[in-house]
C-alpha cells in the first residue's frame, strides 16, 4: 500500500503524542527561552561596554539604571509568554 496521502491537521492531532517528540508548545517554549537569553547576553555585553568605558561614575550609574528598566522593559512580555506556555 503506498503512502502518498499526507496527513491532514485533524489526523495529526487526534494522534497520541510520541514520547522523545517535541510538541508545538515546547517549540514555543524554545523560542521564547532563546529570545530571552539572547535580550540577557545583549544585556551583559553592553554593561561590560559601560563598565569599561572611561565616562564619570555619575553618567556611568545613571545610563545603568536607565539600561536597566530597558532590560526589563523588554524582558517582561516573554516572562509573561512563557509563564503562559508552561502552564498549558
Amino acid at each position: 500500500m503506498p503512502i502518498s496521502k499526507a496527513m491532514s491537521d485533524e489526523d495529526r492531532k487526534s494522534r497520541p503524542r510520541r514520547e522523545g517528540m517535541i510538541s508545538e508548545d515546547d517549540l514555543k517554549i524554545l523560542w521564547v527561552a532563546r529570545t530571552l537569553t539572547n535580550i540577557e547576553f545583549r544585556y551583559c555585553e553592553d554593561m561590560l561596554e559601560l563598565e569599561r568605558s572611561p565616562i564619570e561614575i555619575e553618567q556611568k550609574n545613571y545610563i545603568k539604571g536607565q539600561m536597566q528598566s530597558k532590560y526589563r522593559e523588554r524582558r517582561q512580555p516573554y516572562l509573561e509568554l512563557l509563564k503562559k506556555l508552561k502552564h498549558q
